[in-house]
């Protein structure tokens, strides 16, 4: 088994990564081989629509993305992990979703093999748990939808604004190592 995380924050030492590792922590404890992605130490840029990926099994642009795209075909679970920022994933992120256009065929359907397992993280200075639910709602709708992926728990670390903020929450901290070792049950 392999599971991936992909981090849409800019802070490597925040809140959504250290969620993320968490998951990551729990898998590699019921086995599975593990790996994350820090989206903003890559180099990459947007969708240019020129729709080269649906004549063609990839993406036209070769930037770090490409190596990504091939551990998410592979992987058995993917951790997607963005903070809210300004009541939507972060830039990082968005980019990176964007070019997701490519893992689609021409009809709509996924090139990602079916059947894998995915966790959604964010984290959110707003307090309230349900202020952005909208956001993992539809997100989550579209991993399952255009890519196959059961989405097996959202997590979200509310009020949780500096660096290290979710660290202080126990039960979450501890649902997120739970969920990567319930993963794939």
């Amino acid at each position: 088994m392999k599971v991936i995380g992909i981090v849409g924050s800019p802070r490597k030492n925040g809140n959504t990564n250290t969620l993320v590792q968490q998951v990551l922590e729990g898998a590699s404890e019921a086995g599975a081989e593990t790996k994350s992605f820090i989206l903003n130490e890559m180099d990459y840029r947007g969708c240019q629509g020129c729709n080269y990926c649906k004549a063609h099994d990839k993406c036209k642009l070769e930037d770090d993305l490409a190596e990504v795209f091939e551990e998410i075909k592979a992987a058995d679970g993917i951790v997607f992990g963005s903070p809210i920022y300004f009541a939507q994933f972060t830039g990082q992120m968005r980019l990176f979703l964007d070019r997701c256009y490519s893992l689609v065929n021409p009809d709509f359907s996924s090139r990602v093999p079916a059947g894998k397992k995915a966790v959604l993280i964010g984290a959110q200075g707003e307090p309230d748990p349900t202020a952005y639910t909208r956001v993992f709602e539809e997100f989550g709708g579209e991993i399952s939808r255009f890519m196959g992926m059961e989405v097996k728990d959202t997590l979200i670390a509310a009020g949780c604004a500096a660096p290290g903020d979710v660290k202080g929450n126990a039960e979450l901290m501890e649902k997120a190592k739970n969920t990567g070792l319930n993963l794939f049950k």
